[in-house]
């Protein structure tokens, strides 16, 4: 068995042929989560479990070191330090995927998490079969959520467009009006003409229309004229 990049390993299979092993680094500060952790996933011979700590300095300082492909990282106890610390793993390790582990499905929590750059979240109450599956995926290039934090993206898809058409609601009718022309590409001097207003006063429709949308450029502006885009996040500044 040798090592290649990105701490990956080969094994030989059976006809000579070389099979790709995807190497893990397991982070917990609970022993007893590493060692079982490490037991599951290597009864599979996708993965190669090569190194573990429990410390979050030691951590950086491991990955000076090693390059594993996916680091399963355990968010408790202390949450708000491993959160910084998976900040730093990608924004100083951008090829490394990280999945997150954690007793806590609270929206605060599960929001960070993704936020931090994660590609995987799951909730300690699934079943430990799972965890190799959702490696897997993640090593792959894919991403994974647990039902319950799932469900939170549902919930915040759903209140961002809610909070999204609230606001458009609340626009008058000359500064829709305004939207509109500026969403099918007319600028400035071509929406007073239209509307038989005077160019400053159109740039203020424009101004106000950002302020109430809570946006920085007309770009934005036409964006959410037309709506959010899917699997993007809504220019009005609400994650969806």
């Amino acid at each position: 068995m040798t090592g290649i990049s990105k701490g990956r390993v080969e094994r030989k299979g059976f006809f000579g042929e070389f099979q790709v092993v995807y190497s893990v680094l397991l982070v917990s500060s609970f022993r007893l989560i590493r060692e079982a952790a490490k037991a599951l996933i290597e009864r599979h011979e996708d993965f190669k479990v090569i190194g573990e700590t429990g410390d979050r300095d030691h951590t950086l300082r491991l990955l000076s070191d090693l390059n594993p492909d996916v680091i399963l990282f355990d968010l408790d106890p202390e949450y708000d330090a491993a959160i910084e610390t998976i900040r730093k793993i990608i924004k100083d390790h951008p090829g490394i995927k990280i999945v997150a582990l954690s007793m806590h499905n609270e929206d605060v929590i599960v929001e960070n998490a993704l936020r931090s750059g994660v590609r995987g979240y799951m909730s300690k109450g699934e079943s430990s079969a799972d965890v190799v599956e959702v490696l897997k995926t993640v090593a792959r290039g894919g991403a994974y959520l647990s039902p319950v934090a799932a469900a939170r993206v549902v919930d915040w898809v759903r209140n961002a467009k809610a909070k999204r058409n609230r606001v458009l609601e609340s626009l008058t009718p000359r500064e829709v009006q305004v939207l509109r022309l500026l969403a099918e590409g007319s600028v400035t001097k071509e929406v007073a003409v239209e509307l038989n207003l005077g160019v400053e006063t159109v740039r203020t429709y424009r101004k106000t229309l950002m302020k109430k949308l809570k946006i920085h450029n007309v770009t934005e502006l036409i964006q959410v004229a037309l709506g959010p885009r899917d699997g993007g996040e809504d220019p009005g500044g609400y994650p969806i």
